[in-house]
């Protein structure tokens, strides 16, 4: 199924031609008149009328996509929950190969859930499965070698995990919390640091891209700025909650920067947006149809190269 916005195109086109076509012949009536007074007032009101009807028309759409729109499909899971996939080469002059589930948190019947492990890797799927998940994504930085999270980590009160201290702060200057009514929001890391967090429950991860509307600004580093497989979870205005996966490290997929990755959950609506690890880490799952992104971990373009984590943000029907 296309997205919607190439159908407001199509209506967009019909109506500026006739507006055109109406118009010349206005002019003409106009000018044959002389009257130059209500000339400029008829081209006032046919601006102002044209930009109603462009607004109403781009009103109807979900959301602003940030490539051709032909390119995008959209497959409805469930009541309030939206699968959206984009595989082409129109977007940031690359490849890009993107998965976003897009959840209606007042109509999905789902809340957010973290799930983790302290010692062992267990795979995004694995976590998925095992809880009775609708939809999954992997979560944030872990210890590779020994397991368990090396950002700040707090579940119902209880902190799992306080941090490293040598870690670049931009890679948990942002937090992703769940309230006691099952929302999701997002927010920044207080000065001195995520212990005076009054967030019963939270995952840090960074960098934090966007900020009630604020695209944020991003260090000039290799992280930052080179390509790489991408995990970013967002909020829009109407609480929705996006979770999104970009992959990468192939020539179907060159993954994104975090300029673009910012750029990209901007233009799908988010009104605050976290980057989560990336990587090798990156994996989408979803019921009755298993990994959907591509995992890099195996080198290959395809559904197999999934990596262990430390914890994942998973989507768990509401009983």
């Amino acid at each position: 199924m296309n997205v919607g916005p190439q159908n407001s195109e199509h209506r967009i086109s019909k109506f500026s031609n006739f507006v055109i076509r109406y118009s010349i012949l206005d002019i003409l009536r106009f000018k044959q008149q002389t009257c130059m007074k209500t000339f400029r007032h008829s081209l006032l009101v046919l601006f102002i009328l044209s930009a109603i009807s462009l607004q109403d028309l781009h009103a109807q759409d979900r959301h602003p996509l940030p490539a051709d729109t032909r390119s995008w499909s959209t497959e409805v899971i469930s009541d309030g929950i939206y699968w959206e996939t984009y595989h082409g080469d129109d977007l940031f002059g690359s490849t890009q190969s993107i998965n976003v589930i897009r959840v209606d948190m007042n109509a999905a019947g789902v809340v957010p859930e973290f799930v983790w492990s302290d010692s062992i890797l267990i795979k995004t799927s694995e976590f998925a499965e095992t809880n009775g998940a609708v939809a999954a994504i992997n979560g944030s930085f872990f210890d590779v070698q020994r397991g368990g999270s090396v950002v700040f980590f707090r579940v119902d009160g209880e902190i799992l995990a306080q941090g490293a201290v040598n870690r670049r702060l931009y890679s948990e200057n942002g937090g992703i919390g769940i309230d006691s009514n099952g929302s999701a929001y997002i927010v920044e890391r207080p000065d001195g640091s995520w212990l005076a967090t009054d967030a019963q429950t939270l995952l840090s991860s960074g960098p934090l891209l966007i900020l009630d509307g604020e695209t944020r600004s991003f260090n000039n580093d290799p992280f930052n700025q080179n390509r790489h497989p991408r995990t970013a979870v967002g909020i829009t205005e109407n609480d929705h909650l996006l979770l999104v996966t970009v992959d990468g490290r192939s020539g179907e997929a060159h993954g994104m920067s975090i300029p673009e990755l910012a750029e990209l959950m901007a233009s799908l609506g988010a009104h605050s947006a976290l980057n989560l690890d990336g990587g090798g880490s990156t994996t989408m799952w979803l019921q009755d149809y298993g990994v959907v992104s591509f995992p890099s971990d195996n080198g290959q373009f395809d559904h197999s190269g999934e990596r262990g984590v430390a914890n994942a943000l998973l989507l768990i029907p509401v009983n």
